[in-house]
């Protein structure tokens, strides 16, 4: 399961976090791969999945610079102001833990 923040910011970006765990939590989806540009979207992400107490784990975090493709594609709903002060699109992979699959087993 993908989702792509595009250029969201927080408090937009960690709305749509919720939303997208709340879907891959309810799915038979055993990773959850999210792209976004928001810095604080990792640490929200690790808060939010130990806050709920979810049987997943960030299984990897990589981080690429933004690209003119990046730009290209958001110029319609996206302005300087959103991307301007940042210069990395980070992709968060989210697995569900061993946890979840004894759950589902019972």
């Amino acid at each position: 399961m993908e989702f792509n923040l595009k250029a969201h910011r927080c408090p937009t970006a960690q709305i749509l976090l919720n939303r997208a765990l709340e879907m891959f939590m309810a799915s038979d989806a055993e990773e959850l791969v999210i792209t976004t540009i928001e810095p604080s979207l990792k640490r929200n992400t690790e808060a939010r999945i130990a806050g709920l107490d979810l049987a997943a784990e960030i299984s990897a975090v990589h981080s690429r610079d933004i690209s003119n493709n990046d730009l290209h594609n958001w110029a319609d709903n996206f302005d300087d102001d959103d991307y301007g002060d940042v210069s990395q699109v980070v992709t968060i992979t989210i697995k569900k833990s061993n946890r979840e699959k004894l759950r589902e087993a019972c």
